[in-house]
C-alpha cells in the first residue's frame, strides 16, 4: 500500500494561535536568520516577508543618504569652484590695478619725449601693456565727449562751456573696467553753463 503525501499547501495549514510560536517566529526574522526547518510554510514565507521588508527599508534609506551625500558634494564642489574663481578674479584685479598706475606714467612721461623714434618706441611699449591687460578683460571707460555718468566717473574740475554743459571735456586720469565691473572710475573735468 502507497502511502500518500499529505503534505499541506500554505492555504490550508491551520492558523498557528499559540503565542510563543509566534514569538520565536518573530525573534528568529529579527535576528536575520530564518530556520526553515522548524517552520510550516506560512511562519517561514511570514519570516521572509519581514525580513525582505527590512532589507527593503534599509535599501531605501541607503539610497537617501547617497543621495543626500553626492548633493552635498555637488553643492561642496561648486562652492569651491566659485570660492576659486573668485580669488583668481581678485588676485587678477589687484595685479592689474597696481599695472594701472604703469600706464598712467606713460600717459604723463609720453607728453615730456621729444624725439619721435623714442615715442614710437613708447608707444609700442605702452600699447603692449594695454594688450596684455586687455587680455584679461581690461577695459577704458569712453568719456571724452560723452554725458557725465556719475558710476563711471568721478568729476574733480569743472569748466564753465555752455555749449557742452554736462558732457566730459577732458579726462585727467583714464577709468577701467575689468570683465564689465568698475575697476576705477574716470576722473574727467565737466562743463557747466550758468
Amino acid at each position: 500500500m502507497k502511502k500518500e503525501n499529505k503534505k499541506q499547501t500554505p492555504e490550508q495549514e491551520p492558523v498557528v494561535s499559540d503565542a510563543t510560536e509566534q514569538d520565536t517566529t518573530e525573534v528568529k526574522a529579527e535576528d536575520e536568520c530564518v530556520d526553515r526547518e522548524n517552520m510550516s510554510d506560512a511562519d517561514y514565507i511570514a519570516a521572509l516577508e519581514v525580513k525582505l521588508g527590512k532589507a527593503l527599508a534599509e535599501v531605501e534609506s541607503v539610497t537617501n543618504l547617497a543621495r543626500r551625500v553626492q548633493a552635498d558634494f555637488d553643492n561642496y564642489r561648486k562652492r569651491n569652484n566659485s570660492l576659486a574663481e573668485e580669488m583668481k578674479q581678485l588676485g587678477q584685479s589687484a595685479v592689474i590695478e597696481k599695472m594701472l598706475s604703469v600706464l598712467d606714467n606713460c600717459d604723463f612721461a609720453r607728453k615730456y619725449i621729444a624725439d619721435e623714434s623714442a615715442l614710437t618706441g613708447f608707444n609700442m611699449m605702452e600699447a603692449q601693456i594695454l594688450g596684455a591687460l586687455t587680455g584679461f578683460g581690461l577695459a577704458e571707460i569712453e568719456a571724452e565727449g560723452k554725458d557725465f555718468d556719475a558710476k563711471t566717473m568721478t568729476a574733480v574740475e569743472r569748466v564753465k562751456d555752455a555749449d557742452n554743459a554736462g558732457k566730459v571735456v577732458e579726462i585727467l586720469l583714464k577709468g577701467y573696467t575689468l570683465k564689465g565691473k568698475l575697476l576705477r572710475p574716470a576722473s574727467v573735468k565737466i562743463a557747466y553753463a550758468e
